[in-house]
């Protein structure tokens, strides 16, 4: 078996070990155990040949990952806030040595509300690993992902509901009805300009800031129509739902106005996010088909959308059933039938 020794060099240590005939080195470390690691990588090099893998950091495994989301700015936002308290306490690790004992020491110091995301952004990361063969493992896959609290969970807000929120938020309300009348995410929700917007056609063009293919033509109602024209508008305001001409702070706005409308409207928690959910809802009661919803939701296919509401298309099958009812008895009515070809 390869053997090696790690002797003094000037101020530090070195790694020393034969290949070829040669009597080669590692680079000079301050620490005994680092050119002890080193060493054992050259050694682990030389047994494993074809199948040795090149050691990995867990902040360099996730900048590979990263590099994927390079034309969806918003989704790679999204895990870098996610990434940041693993990265700070492990990213320097060697991916392939981290067990899943060290993760759930650390998922376990997490907010109760980011541990899922947190273990299943850990569990993607690995997979791709796995996949481009940088590492062997997952230990991600061995940490529990605690469910969703119930406040992530809660059902989506009537109509009713939404309007008390959208009292209680004050200037900020015509927003809050504005997300519940398009489904738009908080972030395409704050970003729309008067430019996007036409009145008289009741639309408005949702700059899909998640990804390039979620930019879509939105039909407002009555309702949204009225939120947007009660939104004071200047020269030199650019953007439709602002703060005495400043972009809106979504952080202040979920801290400071979201939760204390929740609170004085008796509503249990759930994120600002919950008034998309709630237009999907609204959509599916009202009848709209669910390919039609995707579309109008931004998803690339309607199996993303039957995949996250399918089971309130289930729930309302009662209502389809009444409605096939009603469409029998007006053409039995003799009200609706086929035009007589001449």
């Amino acid at each position: 078996m390869q053997a090696g020794s790690v002797v003094r060099h000037g101020r530090g240590w070195r790694g020393y070990w034969r290949e070829s005939g040669r009597r080669r080195a590692t680079a000079t470390f301050a620490k005994k155990g680092d050119a002890r690691s080193a060493l054992n990588r050259e050694l682990d090099r030389m047994a494993l040949g074809d199948a040795y893998r090149e050691p990995i950091t867990l902040q360099e495994l996730s900048d590979r990952f990263l590099a994927q989301y390079a034309a969806a700015p918003q989704t790679a936002k999204n895990v870098r806030r996610r990434l940041v308290r693993p990265l700070n306490a492990l990213g320097e690790a060697q991916a392939a040595e981290l067990s899943a004992e060290s993760i759930q020491r650390l998922v376990v110091t997490l907010r109760p509300a980011y541990r899922r995301d947190v273990v299943r952004t850990l569990r993607q990361i690995y997979n791709r690993g796995i996949d481009s063969e940088l590492v062997d493992r997952n230990p991600a896959k061995l940490v529990s992902a605690p469910k969703p609290t119930r406040g992530e969970n809660v059902a989506p807000l009537s109509l009713a509901e939404v309007d008390a929120v959208a009292r209680g938020c004050g200037r900020w309300g015509p927003l809050v009805v504005f997300m519940a009348d398009t489904g738009a995410r908080p972030s395409e929700a704050i970003a729309v300009e008067w430019r996007h917007v036409d009145l008289d056609a009741a639309t408005v063009e949702l700059p899909g800031v998640k990804t390039d293919l979620a930019w879509r033509a939105v039909h407002l109602t009555k309702r949204g129509v009225a939120a947007i024209r009660a939104v004071p508008r200047t020269l030199t305001t650019r953007r439709v739902f602002n703060v005495e001409g400043r972009p809106i702070s979504w952080p202040y706005f979920w801290r400071e106005v979201w939760k204390a409308a929740l609170d004085a409207a008796g509503l249990e928690y759930r994120p600002p996010y919950n008034l998309r959910h709630s237009y999907a809802l609204h959509c599916l009661q009202a009848g709209v088909p669910i390919a039609t919803l995707a579309r109008q939701m931004g998803h690339a296919d309607v199996n993303r959308t039957f995949a996250t509401y399918g089971g309130w298309v289930r729930e309302m099958g009662a209502d389809a059933a009444l409605m096939r009812e009603a469409w029998l008895e007006h053409r039995s009515d003799g009200t609706n039938r086929a035009p007589v070809e001449p």
